[in-house]
């Protein structure tokens, strides 16, 4: 437990570094300087166009992470609610939210990115809305699995006979009961998005030079790999250092399959 708030208090701080400090405009071209050194001026050098690497770093981590946040809020609060309300209420209820999970789940992401790209544009939080609904079927199918087993437990079947309102059965009793066993999957989850988007990025979907994406500047400086290996080693560390971080805050190696804590 202790390392898990050692790892969310790094990861805080990193979140308040990349959206505090102060950093030179990703859009300033120098090219007298192109391929600098990391120096007191530039921290991690200049790239191909001698623009300063750390603030495309900073940059594409601040989209990175806007990303992550809206597509597991959307994913995490949306497929949560459904699923319990589904398995809670049964008959047409379920069947109509099963189809909503089905119908988002067989559509890939990329297909729906494409799809949003073409009538929206597609930007950082329009890359987290379409992660956000295409992960819903999978909080929605986890949501209802643990919450039909909840729902065979004595203290609910007391509670719906002494007559408590549904919206505090679901909130106060079965949420507690099968919060951890999603948290779980949400931080994989996150770690998933991370990858999709940086890959996005890197086939040039939404591509836009004067907001760089980690998974941009590993496009525009694959080239480099052996003459500048600098340029693709910090996106690459950065987008596998956020991913793994995501899997390991939110792993709990104590959750069973099975395992259901009782908060009655």
């Amino acid at each position: 437990m202790k390392k898990k708030y050692i790892l969310w208090g790094i990861f805080l701080l990193f979140v308040l570094f990349l959206f505090l400090v102060p950093h030179q405009n990703v859009k300033l071209t120098d090219l007298l300087n192109t391929y600098q050194g990391c120096s007191g001026e530039h921290w991690l050098g200049t790239d191909n166009l001698g623009r300063d690497l750390f603030a495309l770093m900073v940059t594409g981590g601040q989209r990175t992470l806007i990303v992550v946040f809206l597509a597991t809020a959307i994913s995490f609060t949306g497929g949560t609610l459904l699923g319990m309300i589904g398995a809670y209420e049964g008959g047409l209820a379920k069947t109509v939210i099963q189809f909503i999970a089905d119908f988002v789940t067989v559509i890939p992401s990329l297909i729906m990115a494409l799809i949003f790209s073409a009538l929206f544009g597609f930007s950082a939080p329009m890359a987290g809305v379409i992660f956000g609904i295409g992960n819903l079927g999978q909080y929605i199918n986890l949501s209802d699995g643990l919450t039909a087993g909840i729902k065979e437990k004595d203290f609910i079947s007391a509670e719906i006979t002494i007559g408590l309102q549904k919206r505090t059965i679901l909130f106060l009793h079965v949420f507690p009961n099968i919060v951890r066993q999603l948290l779980v999957y949400l931080g994989n989850n996150a770690s998933s998005v991370v990858l999709q988007y940086a890959g996005l990025a890197f086939i040039g979907l939404g591509t836009d030079v004067t907001n760089p994406d980690w998974g941009t500047l590993l496009y525009q400086y694959r080239v480099y790999i052996l003459t500048y290996p600098r340029l693709v080693i910090c996106p690459i560390i950065a987008v596998c250092l956020l991913a793994l971080f995501f899997h390991f805050a939110f792993d709990d190696s104590r959750i069973k399959e099975t395992e259901l804590t009782i908060y009655d």
